[in-house]
């Protein structure tokens, strides 16, 4: 974890419209730094493609998910404070995303 806490760089308002729990579910498959495609994570969470796939875009607009490479979703890099620990850093607040694992 950064030694100084970060600026925030999402408003806040855009991080507390973004944890439902199947926004959080998804973020937390992706908060150890993979790259992966809606097939897998619906079949990681259980929901099915079509309800994962509403739910990345709406990720996507907020800036929380990115998909450089076409099909595959990653939590933009800014926000990935420590891959092994599963901690996303909003600035406003620190998510835990490994509760689960």
């Amino acid at each position: 974890m950064p030694d100084s806490p970060s600026l925030p760089s999402i408003p806040l308002e855009t991080v507390l419209s973004t944890l439902n729990l199947r926004r959080w579910t998804i973020l937390g498959e992706l908060a150890d730094g993979s790259s992966l495609m809606v097939s897998e994570l619906a079949a990681q969470t259980g929901y099915a493609p079509d309800v994962v796939s509403k739910q990345l875009s709406f990720l996507r607009k907020a800036g929380i998910v990115i998909n450089p490479r076409g099909r595959l979703y990653e939590i933009a890099p800014q926000f990935l404070a420590d891959k092994s620990q599963g901690l996303l850093d909003f600035g406003w607040c620190t998510l835990r995303m490994n509760f689960g694992k």
